[in-house]
Order: C-alpha cells, then structure tokens, then sequence
C-alpha cells in the first residue's frame, strides 16, 4: 500500500469483509519495518486469518516478545463487513469489532516501535493474501 510512520501508542480502524477461507494463514494486513518477524518493528500490526477460517490473528508486537498480541475467538462472517478497530495505548492492546471488545491484554507498558519508516502491506508477501476486501483504513498516532 504504501509506507507511513508510526506510534509506539496508535489506533487501527479498518473495514474487512472475507469472501472465501483457505487453508493455511492468510495474510490481510501487515506493517513492518522490515521482515516478517523475530525482531522490532516487524509486526506493529499485522492481521491474519488462521487456517481455513475468518478468525483473525492479531500481532503487534512489544519490549521481548515481538509477535504478541490477540486471536479473538470470534470469526468474522462472510460476505458482511466488519469494522475492526486496534488500539495500543495506556499499557493495553485492545480489538474491538463492530464496536464490541473482543480482546485485551494489559502487558503493553512498552510497545514496538521504530523511527524507520514502516511498510504497510494488504496480504504480506510472506503468506497468500486472504480472500476479501479491505477499506477505510486509517492509522492514527496516540499520544
């Protein structure tokens, strides 16, 4: 998509409707600073659908443990858009859907984060893109 600068605290909104599972992950969303993961920067975020389902994994990373982050139990439906927001900030990382909290965790005292700028991908080059649309993304810095 193209390469922003990002937050250690920021907010994710997107829209995302599947249209078809496959197997194996899936990639629909990643920002990186280079690589897939394995050190600073390389997941602050990325989005995945898990193995032949719209369950979405959901990685930012943070101070030693760069692919952390949440995998709500809940599949998104297909053919129907849902609104997906992520927020890093005040030591939590929280994900709502359709404006329903659907995971926290409360171990992001210090997120990753990186002055270099960061690559945003819509399907990652290191895994098939998953089936369906993205829209009305917009990223915003935190304080």
């Amino acid at each position: 998509i193209g390469t922003i600068g990002t937050s250690r605290n920021y907010q994710l909104t997107v829209n995302i409707r599947p249209t078809a599972t496959a197997a194996h992950w899936r990639s629909v969303l990643h920002f990186t600073s280079g690589g897939n993961i394995g050190k600073v920067g390389t997941r602050i975020p990325a989005m995945m659908f898990m193995n032949k389902s719209t369950r979405l994994s959901i990685r930012s990373g943070r101070a030693g443990h760069h692919n952390d982050g949440c995998a709500p139990m809940q599949q998104l439906a297909l053919h129907r858009t849902t609104k997906v927001k992520i927020r890093v900030a005040g030591g939590q990382l929280k994900i709502w859907y359709n404006g329903r909290l659907v995971c926290r965790r409360t171990s992001y005292q210090r997120p990753d984060h990186t002055t270099r700028p960061v690559h945003v991908y819509a399907g990652a080059p290191w895994y098939n893109s998953a089936h369906g649309t993205v829209s009305k993304l917009v990223y915003q810095k935190l304080r």
